[in-house]
């Protein structure tokens, strides 16, 4: 709530701006009490007494319906009180304020054109019936007075108008920002569930990739009759264990900080090596350049490229050897995943042939990266350059 919102002036004007009609109804009212008594009472200047009478209610109960019926008001209030000054007894002329409230009326809800030519009309009109009603002297009186205080009342109903116009295309600004606050906001909830949808992706098929290949492996093992189910379990174990620490480590940056170890990056190559080994992929590790700290975002985007071509590697070529390249640049990183000597195998996840090459470029995209992926003559190659924030000096 904004300071001072709940003070008695803030709620009165929010009371009156909510209850138009009711407000507009008790001016309405209170007017007719002030031109309609004098008159029952007896009060000169009044004409026939109920035509007068009837006369001053017509200028004063329809501004109940000012604000809704702005022109037919103006109208029928103009016309109820140059018909009384018509019908008026010679002397003084009372008469109610109706028509400058109407005045003001057209002012606050129509055009400033249209308005301003109502109002120089109605103040020409009432000139010109106290000129013939009085004569020149007392008549042009009359009508420099009149004019005046209709042009005041003009100009008072013209600012309420401005002012209601400022108020309200504030409001829509108001109005449109949030909007577009929404809409970031929504903008944001879709990109994190991209990005947690890349990582599941990402961390279960590696994961599972490695667990059906082992499978397979100890399935051929217990039909050869060999020694090494064992070892192929425990490799299943090891890998499911895994994969279930890293979906924990996600799902704890996602949420709140607990503890829990940080996302990998490139520090955590010899683990993924050597889980990928144990699937049965040779696999052989080359680093050039200075190694230095990078920023966490684009290690974790440079391991998930460099699994997630092995994972593809695991899956579509088998008996294959891959080497994995790391180059180290002044201002880039450089990666390089290739693999050669395999046999094309059946697709794991037919379903979803090609979705790892997307990811693999939506990881390099995502830290301003390029990544290429292509069949050589004895393989696949995927290479990714991934621009450091800030060139590291030469070394």
């Amino acid at each position: 709530m904004a300071p001072g919102s709940g003070t008695p002036l803030r709620r009165f004007q929010r009371l009156l701006s909510a209850n138009e009609l009711a407000v507009d109804t008790v001016i309405a009212l209170v007017l007719t009490a002030l031109t309609v008594l004098p008159a029952l009472a007896g009060a000169p200047g009044v004409g026939v007494r109920d035509a007068a009478v009837a006369l001053l209610l017509l200028q004063a109960l329809p501004l109940a319906l000012r604000r809704r019926f702005p022109l037919a008001v103006f109208v029928v209030v103009l016309g109820a009180t140059v018909a009384q000054l018509v019908l008026a007894e010679p002397g003084p002329v009372r008469s109610g304020l109706g028509v400058l409230v109407a005045v003001f009326s057209v002012a606050e809800r129509l055009d400033r054109r249209r308005s301003l030519a109502l109002t120089a009309g109605a103040a020409a009109l009432l000139g010109l019936v106290l000129y013939l009603r009085a004569g020149l002297p007392a008549g042009l009186q009359g009508f420099i007075q009149t004019g005046a205080v209709m042009v005041g009342a003009w100009i008072v109903g013209d600012w309420a108008r401005t002012r209601r116009l400022y108020l309200r295309a504030i409001e829509a600004e108001a109005r449109a920002v949030e909007r577009e606050r929404e809409e970031r906001a929504l903008r944001g909830i879709v990109e994190e569930r991209e990005r947690i949808a890349r990582e599941l992706h990402d961390v279960v098929t590696h994961h599972v990739s490695v667990i059906v290949i082992q499978a397979g492996a100890g399935l051929a093992a217990v039909e050869a009759g060999g020694d090494g189910v064992r070892r192929t379990l425990e490799a299943i174990d090891a890998t499911g264990r895994q994969a279930l620490t890293d979906m924990r480590r996600m799902f704890g940056i996602i949420g709140e900080d607990d503890g829990r170890a940080p996302m990998p990056g490139l520090g955590q190559l010899g683990d993924l090596l050597e889980q990928v080994r144990t699937a049965g992929l040779a696999v052989r590790l080359s680093i050039e350049g200075r190694q230095r700290p990078l920023d966490a975002g684009l290690e974790l985007s440079a391991y998930r490229i460099i699994q997630e071509a092995l994972t593809n590697t695991l899956k579509h070529a088998q008996g294959a050897h891959a080497r994995v390249s790391v180059r180290y640049e002044p201002d880039a990183l450089l990666l390089v995943v290739e693999d050669a000597g395999g046999q094309v195998a059946p697709a794991i996840e037919p379903d979803h042939v090609g979705r790892g090459l997307v990811g693999m470029r939506q990881r390099a995209e995502m830290v301003a990266g390029s990544l290429e992926a292509h069949r050589t003559a004895t393989g696949f190659r995927v290479s990714a350059r991934l621009p450091l924030a800030e060139p590291a000096p030469a070394a």
